[in-house]
């Protein structure tokens, strides 16, 4: 296979120019370094690199950020870098006999956050105007056995910004937050495999729009394994109203921040202290440039009284590089990362 023969393949996939030339490059290297063989045997050698070459450059050219994603974090093509891992790509559709369609986009996750980006089309001939409405989703994410304690989530669904208000389709993004456990560490999403089930459409000022419960379809998704934020041991202290506590673990990825206060177990108080509710809102996270990214959205947070622990889980306003975080202000006191020891496997 020479390089006019190469190009021709190419083109049938449509990598951009550096692709072309980076892959072309390595399959060159490639026959410089094998032993001499048959011409014949060679050329398929080559053409079976070339095979897998190109069915990975495919995948990576398929699996970009969703432009709806991407807006919604207010991303760039370098943002969007950032948690390209944590992106599936899904495409799967299905229309009801009621005349409905529902189609998955893309699916977003790091180990504590979940998003799906799903598109509802309302039957031909009807229009979807009202935009104050809501998904309801089931799924397989089920609390694990009863020596965790009880578990508990969080979920919703955000209606995202329709350029034509007018059309018969809205773009839905269903969120859930982690499975918290009274005596265990909060569920992680990632490596596992996720089915969801719509269960009806609801509007806030008209009451159903429609209902799925009665042809219930499972789309069917795997998250990705590779985690693209970080895992810090951080033990540092932390003053919580009145009482002095330890900021014990926290987790930073490019779109969600994930923390657990200490205190003292044995608490009367089954909310934990009343300085806890004034973190959201106010928890900010400093880069090296000097900006500061709200903690915008409370994915979970929960309370076990027996060890006195908090587990806070937000999801950030915008994308950031981990490797530029420098602190993180809580409860007007401003925590600082820099030599944090990071948690390994």
């Amino acid at each position: 296979m020479d390089a006019h023969e190469f190009k021709r393949i190419l083109a049938q996939v449509k990598p951009t120019p550096e692709q072309e030339q980076v892959i072309l490059d390595r399959l060159l290297a490639v026959q410089k370094e094998v032993k001499p063989m048959k011409r014949m045997k060679k050329l398929t050698v080559v053409a079976v690199a070339a095979a897998l070459l190109l069915l990975t450059c495919a995948f990576t050219v398929a699996v970009r950020l969703n432009q709806k994603f991407a807006a919604l974090f207010g991303a760039g093509e370098q943002e969007a870098e950032l948690i390209a891992a944590g992106v599936v790509q899904m495409d799967q559709s299905h229309t009801y006999e009621n005349g409905w369609t529902i189609e998955v986009e893309q699916v977003l996750a790091d180990r504590y956050t979940l998003a799906v980006l799903m598109e509802v089309s309302a039957p031909e001939g009807s229009a979807l105007w009202d935009e104050d409405c809501y998904v309801w989703v089931d799924s397989d994410l089920r609390p694990e056995p009863k020596e965790k304690g009880v578990g508990g989530w969080v979920s919703g669904s955000t209606i995202l910004p329709d350029q034509d208000p007018d059309d018969r389709h809205v773009s839905i993004l269903w969120h859930r937050g982690p499975t918290t456990y009274l005596h265990a560490d909060p569920q992680i999403f990632l490596g596992r495999s996720l089915t969801f089930t719509p269960i009806c459409l609801e509007s806030n000022r008209t009451g159903e729009l429609a209902d799925f419960s009665q042809e219930r379809h499972d789309f069917c998704v795997q998250l990705p394994e590779q985690d693209s934020g970080r895992q810090y041991q951080a033990g540092l202290p932390i003053q919580v109203g009145k009482e002095t506590m330890s900021l014990r673990s926290l987790y930073l990825s490019p779109i969600s921040v994930a923390f657990l206060i200490q205190g003292e177990g044995d608490d009367p108080r089954m909310w934990g202290p009343t300085a806890f509710s004034q973190i959201e809102g106010a928890a900010v996270l400093n880069l090296s440039d000097g900006q500061a990214v709200s903690m915008g959205r409370s994915v979970s947070q929960s309370y076990d009284p027996i060890t006195g622990a908090g587990t806070f889980i937000f999801q950030l306003d915008r994308i950031v590089d981990p490797d530029k975080a420098v602190s993180m202000t809580i409860l007007d006191q401003t925590l600082s990362l820099e030599g944090l020891p990071l948690e390994t496997e």
